[in-house]
């Protein structure tokens, strides 16, 4: 099958992974987009300054947006600077994240069970990588020509070589059910696996397993003290904290867990109902964001909540309440970039929302293109 019938295929699997049952349940139908190919002659370069970001902020920020299936890069010194690539037409192009490694990005295409190697500086698809069946989810860099793709309908993680000589993706090693991310904790990888069934019931606790990238042997297997994860990062302490989202009823936790050690240290109660997206700055603050509540910043060192579910930060609606957030990023300097997913029935667009310092006043608001799901800021 070539890369182009692979994309036409429609997989049986759910468009996005367990963490996002519920959005996708509301979701529309997936909006056609030209299709873009690896060897396009048609789409012209980007001018290397709009990588270089402004005299004053070199900073890009990519977003993936799974409805409009384009990746969006947008200058943070100028917002109004944006380039899309187009990821493919066909509804089984459902990306909902990205990874990022020098002038690389790399994109899982879910149901159409590939990824795409977009070129930045070119804004085009360099080729595509190919799973024979499923929906490929998370992925992580585990250096400049190694990435590791989750495959969420077979179970399966596979190893990537950017210079290998064909599309199908061989390497594989099965892991636990449903994995949906994976994060690199030092020279180990930590894929994050939901452990649900066909129906997307809890087959049991999440689990974490722990490879060694180089061989893909399976090194631990950790229960994540919760179910249905969906999120992990990595803190400075090198622990893996790791998300359980849990029903969408009952509060979420956060799983700590030692990947050198290969165990569980602690699970932290009380993250609010249906916790998702994580990200950990520097500073070891961990930003975990939800659908029902914006953004909870909860301090790795000390354990303790800077903005609980009862202070969550948020772009507050007319009517009261908090606008919900796909994920959150800092930039590097103090600012918070937070993803609005939208709402069409409530007639609110999709935005990235801009917080200020260590109060997180809001600041300011842009466009994030059709169903934002994932952010990076990064620099070229």
């Amino acid at each position: 099958m070539n890369v182009w019938s692979r994309l036409s295929f429609r997989s049986p699997f759910n468009r996005l992974h367990a963490g996002h049952l519920l959005v996708a349940a509301v979701l529309p139908a997936l909006l056609l987009t030209a299709s873009a190919c690896s060897d396009s002659t048609t789409t012209p370069a980007v001018e290397p300054e709009f990588l270089d970001g402004t005299p004053d902020n070199p900073r890009i920020g990519i977003v993936t947006n799974s409805t409009g299936n384009a990746v969006r890069l947008f200058q943070l010194g100028d917002p109004s600077e944006v380039r899309n690539v187009a990821l493919g037409a066909s509804a089984s192009v459902t990306p909902t994240g990205l990874s990022v490694e020098g002038d690389r990005v790399f994109v899982p295409l879910g149901n159409a069970a590939s990824a795409a190697l977009i070129d930045p500086r070119g804004l085009r698809i360099e080729r595509f990588f190919l799973f024979e069946s499923g929906n490929a989810t998370g992925s992580v860099f585990v250096d400049d020509n190694t990435v590791l793709l989750a495959n969420l309908g077979t179970g399966d993680v596979g190893r990537v070589r950017l210079d290998q000589s064909g599309d199908a993706i061989t390497e594989t090693v099965r892991v636990a059910p449903r994995p949906t991310r994976i994060v690199m904790a030092g020279d180990r990888a930590a894929v994050i696996s939901s452990n649900l069934d066909e129906n997307f019931a809890p087959i049991g606790e999440g689990v974490v397993t722990i490879l060694d990238p180089n061989t893909l042997e399976i090194l631990a297997e950790v229960s994540t003290g919760g179910n249905n994860p969906t999120g992990a990062a990595v803190g400075p302490d090198g622990r893996v904290y790791v998300v359980n989202t849990k029903n969408f009823s009952d509060p979420g936790s956060l799983a700590v867990i030692d990947p050198q050690a290969g165990a569980l240290v602690e699970v932290v109660p009380g993250f609010g109902v249906g916790p998702g997206s994580i990200h950990i700055d520097e500073e070891g603050l961990a930003y975990i964001s939800g659908f029902f509540f914006g953004t909870l910043v909860w301090d790795t060192r000390t354990g303790a909540f800077v903005r609980s579910p009862s202070d969550p930060v948020c772009a507050p609606l007319a009517a009261g309440g908090c606008r919900g957030a796909f994920g959150a990023r800092t930039d590097g300097e103090g600012r918070l970039y937070q993803l609005f997913f939208g709402s069409a029935s409530e007639g609110l667009p999709a935005q990235v929302f801009i917080y200020e310092g260590s109060g997180f006043a809001l600041t300011d608001s842009i466009p994030a293109g059709e169903g934002p799901t994932d952010l990076v800021i990064t620099t070229f």
